[in-house]
């Protein structure tokens, strides 16, 4: 056998070693209710209902009840290259996803920057139309269909901020990605002519009850802050307490 025959039997050997194990767990909250049929996994919760296909996975998904009363899923690839094994990851990352979309809803902001043209945005349709006008001084209207379960909504505190909202990630960020790329100028140098509609801001729908309960929080925490100060020893008792009593 030749040398080329040779290196090329150990690259076959190192291309064909498998993982035995590759394995991600993740904790179901109380408040969500996740079902698993072939590969198809469904998430229910506050906000609404999202499920997902795995087929072209090949990972083992199930759902195990623990000790305490929780659930939690786990998600698992046998004899996996180095290749196939980082799908385990993001299969976990998806399930992750679909459960903080229906507990939280996830929003995007988004922030018009132009040099002298203003670009005018219009909510249409109840939140499910976006329009922008003027952009670069062009009287082309632009119209923009949220993809399904998204909403945009305008706030008017803000200048030149939109904010596009939903259960589902994926389709909250490709409707944010259509935007960005519609409205780009064209046959021109793109590291001078900057105007356009891009993220600035990535998260978690906040509702009413959150935030009172995050205020609520924090005024704890101050009041304890200041408790400790008022009740603490300042540093001349200190100094004070540790002198010599004279004789």
């Amino acid at each position: 056998m030749c040398i080329r025959d040779r290196y090329m039997g150990l690259f076959i050997f190192n291309r064909q070693m498998k993982y035995l194990l590759t394995r991600e767990e993740i904790i179901i909250p109380k408040d969500v209710e996740i079902s698993v049929k072939a590969r198809t996994v469904t998430v229910k919760g506050p906000k609404g209902k999202l499920f997902k296909s795995f087929k072209h996975v090949a990972v083992d998904i199930q759902i195990v009840d623990q000790k305490d009363g929780t659930k939690k899923m786990i998600i698992e690839m046998w004899f996996g290259s180095y290749q196939s094994k980082a799908a385990v990851k993001s299969v976990a990352s998806v399930v992750q996803n679909m459960i903080d979309g229906v507990i939280k809803g996830h929003k995007y902001k988004m922030k018009c920057v132009y040099a002298h043209f203003p670009i005018t945005l219009n909510v249409m349709d109840g939140g499910k139309t976006l329009e922008v006008r003027n952009y670069v001084g062009e009287r082309q209207v632009r119209k923009f269909a949220m993809m399904e379960g998204c909403t945009v909504f305008k706030n008017e505190a803000v200048k030149d901020q939109i904010e596009i909202s939903g259960i589902d990630l994926e389709n909250v960020s490709q409707t944010c990605a259509l935007i960005q790329q519609a409205a780009v100028v064209k046959h021109k140098d793109n590291r001078k002519f900057l105007d356009g509609i891009y993220v600035s801001e990535q998260g978690f729908i906040q509702d009413k009850q959150m935030i009172l309960c995050q205020l609520l929080t924090l005024h704890i925490h101050i009041e304890n802050i200041a408790c400790l100060l008022y009740t603490s020893p300042s540093p001349r008792d200190l100094s004070t307490s540790r002198m010599p009593s004279s004789a």
